[in-house]
């Protein structure tokens, strides 16, 4: 039934929502929240605790009910809590508690092609630009603040960005967090960290993802078609490109467990970092046209 934290995160759940659940597996694909896959009388839900004072699950319950329109992709929130009920295991050490519909898929095979994979993201994310972030926290606030080339182009292209027009930003929009039933792309999850922000935020960081898959060439189809079906050009994106690698830069390698756990163990930090480092100098050497 898992750990001792699992089964409190269970019993919390169970009271939130009135009926006994139980344990059916731990799932993946990041570390922001331990998430839990149960079942009880009503079907399967997926249980997400946050640590002790982290205001995620009030922000994604807004997130979700303004996804309503995506209904096909997104989870329903079910019951949801910051104070766990009476004789659970104390908040101050179980935190905050978020239980949602099951959205059926897993993370994409490693088999799945990397143009199948940019092809559907990029039509799903043209759909989720389509709604408001009006009210949400706003990004970005500031470039990247580390050392080196390529977050000293960041600071210098930062005063040129095209930031007026604003939408609702996942803000972590990678494989990790797209769900899928055979090569079907059947949901996007983990909204904890949606902002309003220029649609280049979520555009650079899904083709950085792809860069790391494996695949520079998919991240160009995945702006292709993203601009196709959403009917706006990102004509600055080598830009957004830049503030993406710049803030992967001093991080890639930590980021080989989230890979591992989508799948994906020849991920390696040194893989990581290689890929990276390779579309670093690509983008070090690509100047934008005049605007």
């Amino acid at each position: 039934m898992g750990t001792a934290i699992d089964r409190a995160i269970i019993e919390a759940s169970s009271a939130l929502v009135g009926e006994q659940l139980r344990f059916v597996e731990l799932l993946g694909g990041g570390q922001h929240a331990r998430t839990i896959l149960a079942d009880g009388r009503s079907g399967e839900y997926v249980l997400r605790r946050f640590a002790p004072g982290d205001p995620a699950v009030e922000h994604e319950v807004e997130v979700l009910a303004r996804l309503a329109p995506l209904a096909d992709l997104t989870p329903r929130v079910v019951a949801h809590t910051d104070r766990p009920p009476p004789g659970s295991m104390p908040g101050s050490m179980l935190g905050s508690i978020m239980v949602t519909s099951r959205v059926r898929g897993a993370p994409p095979a490693p088999t799945l092609s990397l143009m199948s994979i940019a092809a559907q993201m990029a039509a799903a994310l043209a759909r989720i630009h389509r709604e408001s972030g009006d009210g949400l926290r706003e990004v970005p606030v500031r470039p990247p603040d580390g050392r080196g080339p390529m977050s000293d182009m960041a600071r210098a292209g930062w005063p040129a960005l095209e930031c007026s027009e604003r939408v609702l930003t996942h803000y972590d929009y990678w494989c990790g967090n797209a769900l899928w039933v055979e090569d079907r792309l059947t949901g996007i999850v983990d909204w904890s960290g949606a902002r309003s922000g220029p649609r280049g935020v979520d555009v650079a960081w899904c083709r950085q993802d792809l860069v790391l898959l494996g695949s520079p060439t998919a991240a160009d189809a995945f702006l292709c078609r993203y601009e196709s079906c959403a009917g706006v050009a990102v004509p600055d994106i080598h830009a957004w490109d830049v503030q993406a690698a710049a803030q992967a830069d001093s991080a890639v390698e930590t980021w080989a467990p989230n890979y591992h756990q989508v799948g994906r163990p020849q991920l390696d930090a040194p893989t990581l970092r290689t890929r990276l480092d390779a579309w670093i100098a690509d983008l070090l050497q690509i100047r934008p046209a005049p605007r």
